[in-house]
């Protein structure tokens, strides 16, 4: 099924998120989510200031990384990082989820984890990513049964930082494991408009992707039509 361009940006949380991203990154993601409308920008968090300053007013809202990229600090970490961030005028948070807790085992502590950003940021979208890509079956399975218990609003695939792109047996696993209980969002090498059209058909309802990517993907559903 082919998406409208105007549809394609407002699934998208367009991000600059790499170790060298520079002002000149920032300013490029500015200025893509002002001319391409995309609903959701993320940066690191030394750069969300900026951010929050320049779409002030604009239809995109300020996206915040939180425990990004490992998921491993301490949950009292992640809590402050989140208000800090949610006082500075940040409008969703993406965090990520304690993958070694989840390999032993400790679901009450992961759960926690997740209740611990949640409870900070007063009803604001929460994101929680799994990592999927170095999860198995079960794993993933299990994953979605905590971020659905948690009261987070999404469950993602993963922060794009992992060696493996998010696949679509992941999201085959993650629909039937939610039941459409908590919406998904896919990110971690999605680089195409074909990719992302079938992944919405599969019911991913948001995508992570890198800004170039992004306006790459935009452009490709104004070709499609």
């Amino acid at each position: 099924m082919n998406i409208k361009p105007y549809d394609v940006a407002r699934m998208i949380d367009v991000s600059v998120l790499k170790t060298t991203s520079t002002e000149m990154d920032i300013q490029l993601l500015v200025d893509s989510a002002k001319k391409y409308n995309f609903i959701c920008a993320f940066s690191l968090s030394c750069y969300l200031p900026t951010l929050v300053k320049e779409l002030k007013g604009s239809d995109t809202l300020v996206g915040a990384p939180i425990g990004f990229p490992s998921g491993a600090e301490m949950s009292v970490i992640k809590a402050f990082q989140a208000k800090t961030l949610y006082n500075i005028g940040c409008d969703e948070f993406d965090m990520v989820l304690n993958v070694g807790w989840l390999k032993s085992g400790e679901f009450d502590k992961v759960e926690k984890d997740i209740r611990a950003v949640y409870d900070v940021i007063s009803g604001k979208p929460l994101k929680v990513i799994v990592e999927a890509m170095y999860l198995t079956d079960k794993e993933l399975a299990d994953a979605c049964s905590i971020v659905v218990n948690s009261g987070a609003d999404y469950i993602k695939t993963g922060t794009g930082w992992a060696e493996k792109p998010t696949e679509f047996s992941h999201i085959e696993t993650m629909v039937k494991a939610v039941k459409g209980k908590i919406k998904i969002k896919a990110a971690g090498g999605i680089k195409d408009y074909d990719t992302l059209c079938r992944m919405h058909d599969m019911g991913v309802s948001r995508f992570g992707v890198g800004v170039i990517s992004g306006i790459n993907i935009v452009e490709e559903a104004f070709l499609k039509q």
